[in-house]
């Protein structure tokens, strides 16, 4: 996960969207997580374009905040689910600063790999504040060959067949959910998270039968993700246009937003002063040679993302 999602669903969509079938007086029903506010207030606002440090939706267990619930002094009752906004960025626990973002760590994003390691994240993960982030999908960014700005790319969740989760209209319609039938809306993308006071769904949210080395054993990338290209206006936070991560081609220059405008003419003026200042450097320095015609620029070694990019669009070509 990279540093910006989209999360457009209000709360009740959100739990409904998230509901799962249970026994009800003797028949199968649909059961949607209760909804809890902050409990410090802060309230969750939908959004195409979220960056750390805004509250978004994570789903975490009851016994978190109602304390353990016994059946009998033996048995402990299964922990059920509840969905409260969260700040994304996890605070360490050693932080005593006043103000949440003001430990000055990036802790938005968290590698299996090292997490038994980080003093950051270690103490949650021990002590069962496991969470499960859920968003629309993320934003992750590939750089283009010659092209100072990035392509950006909406990576989501597979959908039901007709439903465009960046179009609300293709889903939003009566009959969307229901006890007998659940949720036909857009599939939520639902992302493994630790939390320094909070939890999340099935095997990773029961810390009191699965102990932590078990539950990161079960955190294996299963779902095969779908994406597309999106408008480079994402790259701005700022930019919080509803039409943000509908798809775009490739082939053709995407449609300019009001920013985009604005942003576009300020760098041409930026560009130009540029260009007149490199000119002056030539004037006062007429010895100076060109570089070499073998000189070539050393190339960056392609991201994860980009070779990700490649291989399907590799495979795909191999398939036509």
């Amino acid at each position: 996960m990279c540093g910006r999602t989209a999360c457009t669903l209000g709360p009740d969509e959100i739990c409904q969207a998230c509901s799962v079938r249970t026994m009800k007086d003797g028949k199968k029903q649909y059961q949607a997580p209760e909804w809890r506010d902050h409990p410090g207030g802060k309230s969750y606002t939908t959004s195409y374009n979220i960056a750390p440090s805004r509250f978004t939706p994570v789903i975490i267990s009851d016994h978190h905040v109602r304390g353990v619930k016994r059946q009998s002094d033996d048995e402990v009752l299964s922990p059920q689910r509840i969905i409260q906004p969260m700040m994304w960025g996890l605070i360490p626990p050693f932080y005593k600063g006043s103000s949440p973002t003001g430990h000055g760590l990036t802790t938005n994003n968290c590698r299996v790999e090292d997490i038994e390691e980080k003093k950051s994240y270690k103490p949650s993960l021990i002590k069962g504040q496991r969470c499960v982030v859920l968003c629309d999908g993320f934003y992750e960014w590939q750089a283009i060959k010659g092209e100072k700005t990035k392509q950006p790319y909406f990576v989501y969740a597979p959908q039901p067949e007709g439903i465009e989760i960046w179009n609300r209209e293709s889903w939003d319609k009566p009959g969307v959910w229901s006890e007998d039938e659940g949720w036909r809306g857009p599939q939520l993308l639902k992302i493994a998270g630790l939390f320094s006071f909070w939890i999340s769904t099935e095997d990773w949210l029961d810390f009191g039968r699965i102990g932590y080395k078990e539950a990161l054993t079960n955190l294996t990338n299963e779902v095969e993700l779908t994406w597309h290209p999106v408008s480079t206006a994402v790259n701005n936070s700022r930019n919080q246009e509803p039409n943000i991560n509908v798809p775009v081609s490739l082939d053709k220059k995407p449609p300019e937003t009001a920013s985009s405008k604005l942003m576009s003419a300020w760098l041409s003026k930026g560009s130009a002063k540029k260009d007149n200042s490199a000119l002056k450097d030539m004037k006062r320095e007429p010895g100076k040679t060109e570089a070499p015609e073998h000189y070539e620029e050393k190339e960056k070694k392609p991201s994860p993302f980009s070779k990700w990019i490649k291989k399907e669009s590799d495979d795909n070509a191999n398939d036509n």
